[in-house]
């Protein structure tokens, strides 16, 4: 479970490494999710133990439960670039007024492995996306140059657009940097030219970690078949069916829900 909470975070939540508030990951990530059907990106990751990879892909698109316009996204992690064996694969349906945030997913199926997608039950979707706070409406960009407070004692700086080297080939790309006084938590560059996110490079220099653009194209086809609707669905069970060792732990330190914490 941890890759997808891992990846997840990363591509919906905007949870950054360090104690940084949520939605500082990507700032300038698009409001509104206007990828074409067939459009995909990969992105190769360093600064683990070896190379990483991750594919997102705009395969279908449809209205949703609550009869918006939406988009069905493909996401997968794995360790080779053609995502041959991959490690965990998402698909979710994402309304395009929203883009790639907590509030517009409205369905969504996970596995790991070689195991049977499953999808994810509508009742446990905050367990796994979290829980849609009150969205403000986010500040324009500021003027090249300027500074844009994100939050206590941060701070965004953007550059001029400029020329980028990535391994999908140059692209011209604005840089943003990301300070908390006088710390330089990450860097990023934003580019039309690349599909999706919008996301030529990103760098977090205090934990030597990279996330940049490897490939794109426009002619993706589904590879995740969804189960059948009868298929049984990833739940959340009450904390009283787990076993005693498991049972939550109060700040008493006794497990809620035992007979020894009864009164």
């Amino acid at each position: 479970m941890s890759t997808l909470v891992c990846a997840l975070s990363l591509v919906l939540l905007g949870a950054a490494p360090m104690d940084v508030s949520r939605g500082m990951l990507f700032e300038a990530a698009p409001e509104r999710l206007d990828a074409r059907v067939g459009e995909w990106v990969t992105y190769q990751m360093d600064g683990g133990p070896q190379p990483g990879f991750l594919r997102l892909a705009v395969v279908a698109e449809q209205k949703d439960a609550l009869d918006r316009d939406a988009v069905w996204v493909e996401l997968e992690l794995g360790q080779h670039p053609a995502m041959k064996a991959p490690l965990a694969q998402f698909l979710l349906l994402v309304a395009r007024d929203t883009g790639l945030r907590t509030e517009g997913v409205s369905r969504l199926f996970v596995t790991q492995g070689f195991e049977k997608l499953q999808e994810v039950d509508t009742a446990a979707l905050p367990f796994f996306l979290g829980s849609p706070g009150k969205q403000q409406p986010r500040p324009a960009l500021p003027p090249p140059s300027a500074r844009l407070p994100v939050g206590e004692g941060s701070t965004v700086r953007r550059g001029p657009p400029a020329r980028l080297m990535t391994f999908a080939g140059t692209v011209t790309a604005e840089p943003l940097e990301v300070r908390h006084r006088q710390l330089l938590l990450k860097r990023y560059w934003v580019s039309r030219e690349i599909p999706i996110l919008r996301l030529a490079k990103l760098e977090f220099p205090p934990i030597r970690y990279s996330m940049e653009v490897r490939d794109h194209g426009l002619d993706a086809r589904p590879r995740l078949v969804p189960p059948a609707p009868s298929d049984k669905k990833i739940t959340l069970e009450p904390a009283s069916h787990l076993p005693p060792h498991f049972q939550p732990v109060s700040q008493s330190g006794t497990a809620w829900g035992t007979e020894d914490n009864r009164p």
